[in-house]
């Protein structure tokens, strides 16, 4: 979901408009039905099902493209895995550069691995408005897309080969979209497998007014996934295609009116209370899937004991030590370490879990798998009913002290050939061992160090930190008199090796400043120390574009709540690290002060 080569993207977005211009121009009239009119053309078969495409009627007069692929050999009415996304192509490129059309081959992996279709289901592909083969103005998950996911399964649950139950499926993107519905008490909906999805789309480029380093590469990649121009064969599709994103562009009230309203840093931004995701799922009853990482450097764990508060209905899931990747994904098929067939997560029977749940949900048959398998930062996996399984809270006293606002600090580096690399890169997972030179000071930080655990713990929650403190500017310069804290919370080892556990930031309020830490599993051995350090930034991960006033910050006090779990929490069950997992334990490590 991320773009770091913002100015690649400008200029290809130029040359996007010049294309859309001169089709729009030059190509003729298409002949077009009435826009509240549903429409659906039988296009094919694909292996054993029969593939039709649908062009479905939502508010304002825009259509949503859908590829459905219904069995063929089905006894009577089947139902529905849906999945209602940005990032479907529905072409297959050829020699020459014009696509064959096709259905979307995204998650080509669950059609096969969970044998969706030979099991008795149908499958739905619908692009998101203002993306693909759809008409509209993207509205990035505001109450347009609501309206629009509303009508989707609507009309997924009434086809006549429907039996009328739904369930939707998703990574990221894909995944939020089901969280949205979820939460929208649709008649219909069944069941959502939502993997590493945004708990919150202010957080997800803001982290309490700090902004992330994609805070523009992203949305301009949105943009560029809107207008990318495709080789459709199908004239219609692409002057529809041609004539949006033409519009799109040039149409002050959609491209740029987000471009500029994703700019504000205010959680309490119109724009951004309009996209909130936990707040209608708190009448949300349908069962959910989940899958999220706590070491995601993309789609963070900031919201994930918040959505399991939300919601009311029952929620399962995989929660581990992994990346942005697919519960079943490999190392090849996530592009990482040795492209070998590794489980990226460490286990391998995400998808036959997948398809218990569905089968459960959506067709009354068997056990839905229960509870949560949860990995920590030893590899090890358990079984357990519910997650966080809390037992206490331990509330540790944060020294006073002072820090500096010179933009430079970082949450993790290593030393290579006499210098300091910085190794959290937003973004990119910790195992691409891509770094970048930093000028930290260890020095410029408030630390508190715990003394050695007598025996281990288990930090299982989502930690949280209360400071007060004040800041003394000398810049007279208003655009740099806000000024960010980070907090890091390491463990470090009798060796002094210190390992990141979990971090945040937040610019600094009047009085206390509250900070929710993101969620984690971590166990901390015996020997083993705690360790917070309150500094000015985590720069690599966020980003501090202003000029840095050198600002003089006094932290008076401060607690950090942890919350604890059972050591021997859950029952032990199959599974084994993986290689995002031992990238982070290499690589995301800061040489702790501890005398």
């Amino acid at each position: 979901m991320f773009a770091h080569r913002t100015g690649g993207l400008r200029a290809l977005l130029l040359a996007v408009v010049s294309v859309c211009v001169a089709a729009v121009v030059g190509s003729g009239p298409v002949a077009a039905v009435p826009s509240n009119v549903a429409e659906t053309t039988h296009l094919g078969t694909v292996g054993n099902a029969n593939w039709y495409g649908a062009y479905i009627p939502v508010a304002g007069g825009v259509k949503l493209y859908a590829d459905v692929l219904v069995p063929r050999n089905r006894a009577g009415r089947v139902p529905t895995v849906l999945a209602i996304g940005p990032y479907f192509q529905h072409l297959r490129p050829q020699p020459g550069g014009i696509g064959v059309q096709e259905p979307p081959k995204r998650y080509d992996d669950l059609l096969r691995g969970a044998r969706l279709l030979e099991r008795g289901y149908a499958v739905v592909f619908a692009d998101l408005r203002g993306y693909g083969a759809s008409g509209g103005c993207p509205d990035n998950s505001g109450e347009l897309d609501r309206s629009d996911l509303r009508a989707a399964v609507r009309w997924t649950a009434t086809q006549r080969w429907s039996s009328g139950k739904v369930g939707m499926y998703g990574k990221s993107y894909d995944g939020i979209t089901g969280l949205m519905a979820a939460g929208e008490r649709i008649p219909g909906l069944a069941a959502v497998v939502a993997q590493e999805p945004v708990y919150d789309w202010y957080r997800y480029l803001y982290g309490n007014g700090v902004p992330r380093t994609t805070r523009i590469g992203t949305p301009l990649s949105l943009v560029y996934t809107s207008v990318n121009p495709p080789s459709y064969v199908n004239p219609r599709q692409f002057q529809d295609y041609a004539t949006r994103s033409a519009a799109n562009l040039i149409n002050p009230a959609c491209v740029p009116a987000t471009l500029t309203a994703q700019q504000s840093p205010l959680p309490n931004d119109p724009y951004w209370r309009g996209r909130g995701i936990m707040e209608p799922l708190k009448r949300s009853r349908v069962p959910i899937f989940l899958t999220q990482g706590f070491i995601d450097q993309n789609t963070a764990a900031d919201g994930l004991t918040e959505l399991l508060r939300a919601t009311k209905g029952p929620v399962t899931g995989w929660l581990g030590m992994w990346d942005h990747v697919r519960g079943n994904d490999t190392d090849r098929t996530a592009l990482m370490g040795g492209l070998t067939d590794r489980p990226s997560t460490g286990r391998g029977d995400y998808l036959e879990q997948v398809g218990r749940f569905y089968d459960h949900y959506l067709k009354g048959k068997g056990t839905a798998p229960s509870g949560f398998l949860v990995q920590d930062n030893t590899g090890s996996w358990r079984a357990q009913s519910t997650w966080p399984d809390q037992a206490s809270i331990r509330t540790v006293p944060l020294r006073p002290g002072t820090y500096r606002y010179t933009g430079l600090e970082v949450a993790t580096k290593v030393k290579a050939k006499g210098k300091w690399l910085a190794t959290q890169i937003d973004g990119v997972a910790a195992a691409a061992n891509v770094v970048q030179r930093t000028a930290d000071s260890r020095a410029n930080g408030v630390w508190t160090v715990l003394p050695p655990e007598p025996s281990p713990i288990r930090i299982s929650g989502t930690p949280r930190i209360t400071v007060t403190a004040r800041a003394h500017h000398t810049d007279p310069n208003p655009l740099v008199q806000n000024t960010p804290i980070a907090v890091d919370l390491y463990d470090v080892a009798p060796s002094g090796r210190a390992t990141l556990i979990t971090q945040n930031v937040s610019m600094l309020e009047r009085g206390e400043t509250r900070i929710r830490l993101y969620a984690t599993d971590w166990l901390v051995r015996a020997g083993h120390r705690l360790v917070v350090r309150l500094t000015d930034t985590n720069r690599g991960r966020w980003d501090y574009p202003s000029p840095t006033s050198n600002a003089v910050v006094n932290v008076l006090s401060g607690e950090a709540q942890i919350p604890l779990a059972p050591v021997n929490a859950g029952t032990p069950t199959n599974g084994m690290s993986n290689t995002s997992l031992e990238g982070y334990l290499a690589r995301y490590v800061y040489p702790v002060p501890l005398g």
